[in-house]
This record gives C-alpha cells, structure tokens and sequence, in this order.
C-alpha cells in the first residue's frame, strides 16, 4: 500500500506539471506573445511597428510611475531636501523605499526610488513635493496626459496601485516613454541597474527591478510593474544603430522572453540608409564653391532632407570646412544633423 500511495503521490506530481506547462503553452498567442495588450514604436518617429490589442483600457500598475517621474524631472527642485510626512506614506502598501515620517531625503533620491525600486512611497512622497497632496498631482497627471493625446488613460494615484478608475492602454504608454525619454535626467535614472540614495545622511544602494537591462545591453530602461489586478506590465527602450524601439506589454505572464522577442522582430523593419548631396553655393568673391553632404541613418520610413546654409561663403575657406548643416527626418522626426563640407 506504501509503494502505491507513493506512485499515486507521482502520478498527481505528474499531471500537475502537465497543467502548468498547457497553460503557460496556451497562455501565448499565434505570434508567441504572453501579453494581453502589447506595442512597439519607433522613438524617432513614433511609428507603431508592432500591435496587439494597443487601445484596450487595462490598468498598468507602477508603470504609472514613468508619468509620475517625469513630471518630478520637470517640474521638481532635483536638490531639494524633501521631509516625510504621515500624510505622504498613506495607504502606502507593495513595493517600498520604507520611508518612515521625519525622513530626509533629497528630491533627487526620490525620483531614482519611485524609478528603480519602484516605491510606492517615493511617488506619494513626490506628488506631495510637487503639488501639496495626490489629489493636486493627480490633476496635473492627467492634464500632461491631455496634452500628449493620450485618449485611453485615466490616472488616480502616482504609484500605480489598483484604483477605480486607473488605466491605460498599451499605445498611450508608449506615448508617454517617448516623451519621458528625451528627458535628460529621467532617460540617465532609468538605465541605472543600481543606485546609491541617501535617507537621514546614511547612504543605501538600490536595484532596478528591470531584468533587460541585465540580460541584454542594449536595453536602457523604462520600467516594470505589477499588481494582482494588472498582472505583469513592462515597459523597455532598446537601442540600436542610432534608433530605438519602445516597447509596451501590459498583463503579461513572460514580459521578459516578450520584449526580447519583440524587439528582435522590430528590427527587421529598420534599413540603413545613406543620404548623400551635393550643394553648390556661391562664394563672396564670385566663385560656385562645390560641396557636399553624407550621412547614414537606421529608419524605418522614408526620410528626406532639410540643408541650412548662407547664401554666401566669405574667404577665407578651404577644402573639408563646413558652410552649413543637413537635417535629416523621417515623419517629421530628426533622426540626425550632419555638417555641408566644402568639396
């Protein structure tokens, strides 16, 4: 009877990892993807080049956060030394700085804190450093999403945690990478795998949650989220031959494998593409002075170019000096500027 109860034991052990290798085999699409919404753009341009399901509402958990960091980088004193209140800890709940009422800690830390360990308390603690409650940030939230056209989304708290009323969709959150990412100081934080941030004067290092940035390279942020009601949301900005790709997976089961998978297949939709031109500009003494302009660039749409000059050259000049720039865009993006050299 022993040796049967055993089997028996190994026969339930058995057909258990039958059911969870089926689901997860059946939680991907045809395409191999995990994710419930899911999108990739081009950051230059803002060409979509993958979708699934980019419009639908879904809650997005604490990749709210990148909305939230960003209006700290834009409208936050960086140096500012911030003192916690009980006010801003709060219904504080899930990932934590555990910032404790009469901490000191500077504005800075803060947004590396919400960004990299995504605490929950650093984003309250921000709302409150920026506009004097979450009710106030809230309202300034959603007013930035209006302004970047981001119709699918209501925002109700700056951390991301499950609330009536909060959601986003896939597109918009990919809108709102884009714009986050030509931030100098957001773009610089979210590609730390680490950082060391100061509470009370005693310094403390902390771990970016986003596991890309260690498996490849070539991804230089954004940020990861999670709730029981959002499942697994993740956003990623991955870099190459002078573009990048931003990715958006909300409630996906292997965001990790997905966005790796995804960005590989975007790729293929980007060409090299050298722009060449001659130009020929009249000299202050009378002479056509023959010159030239070449350039590559990694698009995915046409490009076409834009050259700024004087109407003159005025001696002296010599062969290899610039008498100007060309502006290269594509969809109305500068993709890159390159000097007019004199032939």
């Amino acid at each position: 009877m022993w040796v049967i109860i055993l089997f028996k034991k190994a026969v339930v052990t058995f057909l258990c990892f039958i059911i969870l290798f089926t689901s997860n085999a059946f939680a991907k699409d045809k395409e191999g993807i995990s994710a419930k919404s899911a999108v990739c753009i081009d950051f230059q341009s803002g060409e979509v080049l993958f979708e699934k399901n980019i419009y639908m509402r879904m809650p997005m958990a604490s990749t709210t956060k990148i909305m939230t960091c960003l209006l700290a980088c834009e409208k936050g004193n960086v140096n500012k030394t911030v003192t916690v209140t009980k006010e801003m800890l709060r219904g504080c709940e899930g990932t934590l700085l555990y910032l404790k009422e009469g901490d000191r800690i500077l504005f800075s830390d803060l947004i590396k804190g919400a960004l990299i360990a995504s605490g929950n308390d650093a984003a309250n603690a921000i709302a409150f450093a920026v506009a004097g409650s979450i009710d106030s940030f809230v309202l300034l939230m959603n007013e930035k999403a209006e302004t970047l056209n981001m119709t699918n989304t209501s925002f109700k708290t700056p951390s991301g945690l499950d609330s009536d009323g909060h959601y986003s969709c896939a597109y918009d959150m990919a809108v709102l990478t884009r714009c986050a990412m030509k931030n100098s100081l957001f773009r610089s934080i979210v590609s730390m795998k680490s950082a060391e941030i100061t509470i009370n004067g005693k310094k403390q290092r902390i771990n970016n949650h986003n596991k890309l940035l260690q498996r490849d390279s070539s991804f230089i942020g954004v940020k990861t989220g999670y709730t029981r009601k959002a499942g697994r949301c993740l956003v990623s900005d991955y870099a190459f031959d002078s573009a990048e790709i931003i990715t958006v997976t909300l409630n996906a089961s292997d965001d990790w494998d997905d966005h790796l998978m995804l960005v590989n297949e975007a790729k293929k939709k980007y060409n090299i593409k050298t722009v060449v031109g001659e130009v020929i500009i009249p000299a202050a003494d009378g002479r056509n002075v023959d010159c030239h302009y070449s350039c590559d660039v990694n698009s995915v749409s046409d490009v076409y170019v834009r050259l700024y000059y004087y109407p003159f050259i005025y001696s002296p000049y010599k062969s290899g000096d610039a008498a100007g720039y060309a502006l290269v865009y594509t969809n109305n993006a500068l993709l890159k500027k390159t000097d007019i050299i004199i032939t």
